[in-house]
């Protein structure tokens, strides 16, 4: 929160992944040095998916010629 973000969600998870965790960002820049800061700590390992909302990728989809 310090650098602008929110988490808002986190879950325990079985399989691959122990956990994930949903968060929003002001910017790319903003989440990855969060990120940095996170994995300099070096017992945390991440992958980061972006994600919209369905009404937004309809709207992309549609501008599709």
């Amino acid at each position: 929160e310090d650098m602008g973000g929110e988490m808002k969600a986190f879950y325990y998870t079985m399989g691959q992944y122990d956990f994930v965790a949903v968060g929003e960002w002001p910017s790319t820049e903003v989440v990855m040095t969060f990120l940095f800061a996170l994995g300099k700590l070096g017992n945390v390992r991440t992958e980061t998916l972006v994600a919209i909302p369905a009404e937004d990728a309809a709207k992309l989809i549609a501008k599709v010629p």
